[in-house]
């Protein structure tokens, strides 16, 4: 049985794959620079290209259409790129919108979720695919309280995250993860974020649908 955790978005999904005992990690950023791909790809995140473009019309029913073809676009990318991991046993969890979340954006996003899911019932049964809130999310991180979010979620995936290349390296490699912001502050590179979402995403799975082979 797979076990596949998605942190799901337009721009930069990401997943973490639960397969024969071992996690790999897979995404398809829109716009990361070559670098920051550079930087994932030497440290065990396989980065999936897209050929997909921002140009999405002049008017709304030319918005709508590029909306539509895009979305089937990037769920059929993500399908193909999941495939072995894909059959009846998969369970497969999604973080879900947030509570505070409204307006066209969270339309399209979850006009692009649907779409996904349809896509990924070809192989994995619907009732094998399950929903989180961010805020559930965050609890099995440990990361619920008021204050905490992206750098928390980052931070507790280094320190008591999966037992792998890519934790590892996130840990002694740390200036490789991490950047100079304008206010002089340190930052996690960006994407980081949503990888390590995509592994607390596949570990309250686990928790909440009492997944105990991990």
């Amino acid at each position: 049985m797979d076990l596949i955790g998605l942190d799901f978005s337009i721009n930069k999904p990401a997943a973490t794959i639960f397969h024969n005992d071992m996690y790999y990690f897979m995404s398809w950023p829109y716009g990361l620079t070559d670098k920051v791909v550079a930087v994932y790809e030497n440290t065990g995140v396989r980065i999936i290209k897209r050929t997909d473009d921002k140009i999405k019309g002049d008017n709304i029913s030319e918005q709508m259409r590029y909306q539509v073809k895009n979305s089937v676009y990037l769920a059929k990318l993500i399908f193909d790129s999941l495939l072995q991991y894909l059959n009846k046993d998969t369970i497969i969890g999604f973080e879900g919108l947030s509570y505070a979340s409204s307006g066209d954006v969270v339309l399209q996003l979850g006009g692009y979720k649907y779409m996904l899911m349809n896509e990924l019932s070809k192989k994995v049964p619907l009732t094998n695919m399950f929903t989180y809130s961010p805020q559930t999310v965050k609890s099995v991180a440990g990361c619920a309280k008021r204050g905490m979010g992206k750098k928390e979620m980052i931070e507790a995936f280094i320190s008591k995250g999966p037992h792998c290349i890519f934790a590892h390296e996130i840990q002694e490699k740390r200036d490789l993860f991490t950047k100079k912001g304008r206010n002089g502050n340190i930052n996690f590179i960006e994407h980081l974020d949503d990888v390590c979402d995509s592994y607390w995403v596949l570990e309250t799975l686990r928790v909440k649908q009492s997944i105990y082979q991990l």
